[in-house]
C-alpha cells in the first residue's frame, strides 16, 4: 500500500493529538507540534547601526558602545534586507571580497535569491591567518577571567538579539521557529558549557620532600573552525568558546550554503568587545578550505559535515601535522520491541526522522521492528502521513524543506534506487507540492519497507526525511545488524523492560545510545562519543575540547 501524500494536516493519530516529542535539531528535544507558537517579524533593524552597503560598500566596522553598567559592549544589529552580499570578517572589519567567484545563496522554500557568497582570495586567506596569530599571544596573555567575562558578554548580547538568529536559521535554513529557538538555546548553553570548564585547566600537581611536578595547559595558537549549513548557530558555538577561553585565535569557515548566521555571530562577538583578530570569519567552497588548510599559522582544526569532506580534512590536517576533529556521517538506528510503549515510540521515531527535514546526523534514519511490531508501520504511516510540510516561517509548519534543490534530486534519487532493488515506498514524500512555493525543496515524510541490509538506502546517509525499516525476529539480530553498520553515531531502543535496556547497552557498538528517546547530542559537560567511520581524530563537546585546544607541558622542578 502506497499513501498518497497531501498538503492537508491530519489533527489526530492514533487517536493522540499530533504532538511529538523530537530530536528537534541535530540535537534538541521539544514539543513538535503543529500548533506551536509562529512569530512573523521582520528583521529588526537600527537607525543608529552600520548596514551592509551603506557608506563604503568595501568594508563595514561594526559599531561598538561601551556599557557604563556592565563594561560590556552594546548595539543593534543592522540587518541587511536580502539579496546581500557576505563580507569576511578580518579583524573586527567586515568587508566585501575582491574575489571573482561567487556563488548564489537561494531560499529554500522560494527560490528568491538571498545573497552572494565569495570563494575569498588566497590573499584574504592568509590575511585571515596572520592577524589571527597576530593576535593569539595577547589574547593568551589575559587572564582567562576577562576570557570568560566576555564569552558572558556575548550570551547577554545574542539573547538581545534572539529574533534576528532565529528568523536568519528560518530563511536560510527552512527551518521551522521551533527548531530554530531549539538550536539557539543549544547555542547557548554550549557557552555556559565552556565557561565552565575552566578548572579543567588547573592540571595536576603534586610533591615529594625535594621536588615537585604540574602539568599546565597552554593554548594550540590559530584554530580552523569548518561548520556545516544545518546548524550555523549551534555547531560553531561547539568549538568557537573552547578555543577562545583557553587562549586561541579562531577563523571560522562557514558553509556557503548558509552563510549570514555566521555574520550576525561574528557581529556580536564583535560588540561583545572581542579584540580585534580573536574571531575571523573566511567564506568560500571547499577550494577555500584547503587553502585554509595550507596555511602553516595553522595549529588546529574542527570540522563537522558530510563524510567525504570530513576525511579530506582529516588528510590534508594530518598530512601538515595539524591537531584535528571530526565529526561526520550517521546512520542512526532505533530498534523497536514488543513490550515498547507503542504511542510514544511512534511518535518519538516520526519526530527523530523527520523532524527538520531529517538534514542532521543524529536523525533516527533506520526503524528495526522486532517481532511483531512490524505491524506498527502502519499507524507510523498514518502519524508521519499527518505533518504538514511547508515554508519554515509558515504557521503550522513541521517539515520544511531541504537546503537545495540538488539536495532534494539526491534523496529522490535514493528513494527511485531504493524501489529499484526491491524496497517498497509506503508514504512516497517524492515530488511534494507546495502550491503556495511550488519551486521549494520539498519532500514529505518518506517511509521504505522491506529493506535489506545491502541496499544503497540503508548502506548511506540519505540526508532527508526518509526512515528505512528492517524486520527481525529478535533484539539481538537487531543488535548484530546496527553493529555491523559502519557509522556509529547514535542507535535508541525502544523497551519497557530494563533487563533489555541492559543487554542493549552492553552489547551494542555505537558511540551514543538512546533508551526510549531518539539520541540527542550531548550537552552541558557531556561529550558527543560518536565511533567507528562516525568520526575521525577527537570527539567535540563536553569535557574534551578543552584538551584539544591545548597543549599539555609537564614540569618538574627540584627544591634543594
Amino acid at each position: 500500500m502506497v499513501v498518497q501524500r497531501s498538503a492537508t494536516t491530519v489533527a489526530t493519530v492514533l487517536e493522540q493529538p499530533l504532538s511529538l516529542v523530537v530530536d528537534s535539531n541535530d540535537d534538541t528535544a521539544g514539543d513538535y507540534s503543529p500548533n506551536h507558537r509562529h512569530r512573523n517579524k521582520r528583521l529588526r533593524s537600527d537607525e543608529t547601526g552600520t548596514r551592509l552597503g551603506t557608506s563604503d560598500p568595501s568594508r563595514v566596522t561594526v559599531p561598538l558602545k561601551q556599557s557604563a553598567s556592565t563594561g560590556a559592549s552594546t548595539s543593534t544589529m543592522a540587518l541587511p534586507t536580502p539579496p546581500t552580499t557576505t563580507q569576511n570578517l578580518i579583524n573586527n572589519e567586515f568587508g566585501v571580497s575582491k574575489t571573482r567567484v561567487w556563488m548564489k545563496v537561494l531560499d529554500p522554500a522560494s527560490q528568491k535569491l538571498l545573497a552572494r557568497v565569495p570563494d575569498s582570495t588566497p590573499a584574504e586567506i592568509q590575511k585571515a591567518v596572520t592577524v589571527a596569530d597576530a593576535a593569539q599571544t595577547a589574547w593568551a596573555s589575559l587572564p582567562i577571567s576577562k576570557r570568560k567575562a566576555l564569552l558572558f558578554a556575548l550570551l547577554g548580547i545574542l539573547q538581545q538579539h534572539t529574533v534576528d538568529f532565529q528568523q536568519s536559521l528560518q530563511l536560510e535554513v527552512g527551518k521551522t521557529l521551533q527548531d530554530a529557538e531549539s538550536e539557539f538555546e543549544r547555542g547557548i548553553d554550549a557557552i555556559h558549557t565552556a565557561c565552565s570548564a575552566t578548572a579543567e585547566m588547573n592540571g595536576k600537581h603534586w610533591t615529594t620532600n625535594s621536588t615537585e611536578t604540574y602539568t599546565i595547559h597552554q593554548p594550540v595558537g590559530v584554530c580552523v573552525i569548518i561548520t556545516p549549513f544545518n546548524f550555523p548557530f549551534m555547531i560553531p558555538l561547539w568549538s568557537i568558546p573552547y578555543a577562545v577561553i583557553t587562549g586561541n585565535t579562531v577563523v571560522l569557515k562557514p558553509s556557503e550554503k548558509a552563510p549570514s548566521t555566521a555574520n550576525l555571530l561574528g557581529r556580536c562577538f564583535v560588540q561583545a568587545g572581542f579584540p580585534p583578530g580573536v574571531i575571523n570569519i573566511i567564506h568560500g567552497s571547499s577550494v577555500t578550505v584547503d587553502k585554509l588548510l595550507s596555511q602553516p599559522l595553522v595549529s588546529a582544526v574542527s570540522f563537522v559535515g558530510s563524510e567525504l569532506a570530513g576525511e579530506r580534512v582529516y588528510e590534508h590536517a594530518k598530512a601538515t601535522r595539524k591537531r584535528i576533529q571530526v565529526e561526520v556521517s550517521g546512520k542512526n538506528h532505533g530498534i523497536v520491541l514488543e513490550d515498547a510503549s507503542k504511542t510514544k515510540t511512534l511518535y518519538a521515531i516520526a519526530g527523530s526522522a523527520f523532524g527538520a527535514a531529517g538534514q542532521r546526523c543524529m536523525a533516527l534514519s533506520v526503524m528495526i521492528c522486532v517481532g511483531s511490531t512490524k505491524e506498527w508501520i502502519d499507524d507510523l504511516v498514518q502519524l508521519a502521513g499527518s505533518l504538514k510540510v511547508g515554508c519554515g516561517s509558515d504557521p503550522g509548519t513541521e517539515v520544511g524543506p531541504l537546503i537545495t534543490a540538488a539536495a532534494k534530486e539526491r534523496v529522490e534519487d535514493m528513494i527511485d534506487l531504493a524501489e529499484a532493488e526491491g524496497a517498497e515506498v509506503v508514504l512516497d514524500g517524492r515530488r511534494y507540492c507546495v502550491p503556495e512555493y511550488p519551486e521549494g525543496n520539498f519532500v514529505g515524510p518518506t517511509i521504505i519497507t522491506k529493506v535489506q541490509t545491502s541496499m544503497q538506502c540503508y548502506q548511506d546517509e540519505i540526508f532527508g526525511p526518509v526512515l528505512v525499516c528492517i524486520e527481525v525476529d529478535t533484539l539481538d539480530e537487531a543488535i548484530e545488524i546496527a553493529n555491523e553498520n559502519r557509522y556509529g553515531n547514535g542507535c535508541s531502543l525502544f523497551t519497557t523492560d530494563p533487563v533489555h535496556a541492559q543487554t542493549f547497552q552492553r552489547k551494542i557498538n555505537i558511540g551514543q545510545i538512546g533508551i526510549n528517546v531518539p539520541v540527542l547530542a550531548a550537552s552541558g559537560p557531556v561529550a558527543r562519543t560518536a565511533n567507528k567511520d562516525s568520526f575521525l581524530g577527537d570527539n567535540e563537546c563536553g569535557r574534551s575540547p578543552w584538551q584539544f585546544f591545548t597543549m599539555p607541558k609537564t614540569v618538574t622542578a627540584l627544591w634543594r
